[in-house]
């Protein structure tokens, strides 16, 4: 039996995430994030973060940022970089891959055109999770919204409008908005690839 398979694995999972939201708000208290700043430049700012923590935790995965990932095993060319993946063997001997998805929540930014709400939806949450390119035979995982400017319940607002026209479920905000904190919400997926019935954490980090 799988990693994915034991009831254990909500535990690891649960681990992996308290690890990345200390790092995040590890990041939003030492206020380095600028407005303008990119999505690569502030997960660049938040990997070394993610590395102490996970050393503090004794996390008992090995930590890949911008790993590669194929359609199959000899496809010549990756069909993915996930920004952080987390990786171990399960009591078979078999990998397993946890992906970490991370993507700008911001309405525009001055002299672009580009729709970052759009972005989320279509770049992170259906290429990534809903085609099952990330996570392979988990029933979880988790995208990290940098949260740059805007009221985050606009913004998720949004982002529901761009969820529903994609024909998927909506993104629900577990508890309160954690202002310079970090926001848990969870999302309902049913994937094209095993296992179909996926389950998206949004870890949103308030970097305004």
């Amino acid at each position: 039996m799988t990693l994915a398979g034991l009831r254990l694995w909500a535990d690891e999972e649960k681990r992996i995430q308290t690890c990345l939201i200390a790092a995040l708000q590890e990041l939003i208290e030492q206020v380095v994030v600028k407005p303008e700043d990119e999505e690569i430049i502030v997960s660049g700012k938040l990997r070394p973060l993610v590395v102490i923590h996970s050393r503090e935790n004794r996390l008992d995965w090995t930590l890949h940022p911008e790993a590669s990932i194929f359609a199959d095993e000899t496809s010549a060319k990756p069909s993915g970089h996930p920004d952080f993946q987390f990786s171990r063997r399960d009591t078979e001997g078999n990998q397993i891959d946890y992906d970490v998805e991370c993507k700008l929540v911001r309405i525009n930014r001055q002299g672009k055109s580009w729709d970052y709400c759009e972005y989320y939806v279509t770049g992170g949450v259906v290429d990534r999770f809903v085609e099952g390119k990330y996570c392979r035979n988990l029933p979880s995982g988790t995208m990290i919204g940098y949260v740059q400017e805007g009221k985050p319940s606009k913004l998720l607002s949004e982002i529901n409008k761009k969820v529903k026209a994609a024909g998927i479920s909506v993104i629900r905000k577990a508890g309160k908005w954690q202002n310079q904190g970090v926001t848990y919400l969870t999302q309902r997926l049913h994937r094209k690839k095993t296992p179909k019935d996926f389950r998206l954490t949004h870890l949103w980090a308030d970097l305004r």
